[in-house]
């Protein structure tokens, strides 16, 4: 009888704090979450370069380097 008075006293309080957390969307379902998670994804495919481009743009980097640097060695070569 005691536990029952007690759950009875409680019962106020913790369904107002239940509903404050359901209210403000504190609990999220899987489908949710999926949700954002493509979104997520997808802004970062758009906003970031992936590692194969990086790594082909710096090997044409590295080619332009090596052709500016014989360039320079050709132009030094006939002046001395």
């Amino acid at each position: 009888m005691e536990n029952l008075n007690l759950v009875i006293e409680y019962a106020p309080t913790v369904l107002v704090i239940l509903m404050f957390l359901l209210h403000n969307k504190f609990f999220v379902t899987p489908e949710q979450l999926e949700r954002r998670h493509r979104d997520i994804i997808k802004e970062v495919e758009n906003r970031f370069a992936p590692l194969i481009s990086m790594d082909e743009l710096k090997q044409q980097f590295s080619e332009v380097k090596e052709k500016i640097d014989k360039i320079y060695e050709y132009f030094m070569r006939d002046r001395y």
